[in-house]
């Protein structure tokens, strides 16, 4: 599981156009006055909150989500962080100095 937070930098890994974690609405409900997101796409998390229906949820820079002419965050499952480079570098070392198994 993801715990994101401020400033992370988040992938889009589910772009479908169908809402996660609101069970009473329809797409047609939302608007999306910026876009949509875009599956691959690195985003900049600005704000996470704790939705009830959904769990974590993001307010990232870019596309923008309103529901009823009300601001509401993407759900978080539409996104996996992004490894920096230190955090790659510091498996590619245990990997490296781990003991390979004898056959």
């Amino acid at each position: 599981m993801n715990t994101f937070k401020p400033n992370d930098k988040v992938i889009c890994i589910d772009a479908t156009p169908i809402p996660i974690g609101a069970p009473n609405n329809n797409y047609q409900d939302f608007e999306f006055p910026d876009g949509y997101i875009e599956e691959g796409t690195v985003y900049n998390v600005e704000e996470v909150v704790e939705v009830r229906q959904s769990g974590e949820s993001l307010y990232i820079t870019g596309p923008y989500v309103l529901l009823n002419n009300q601001l509401v965050p993407w759900n978080g499952k539409r996104f996996r962080k992004v490894a920096n480079n230190k955090e790659k570098m510091e498996r590619k070392a245990e990997k490296v100095t781990s003991p390979k198994p004898i056959n």
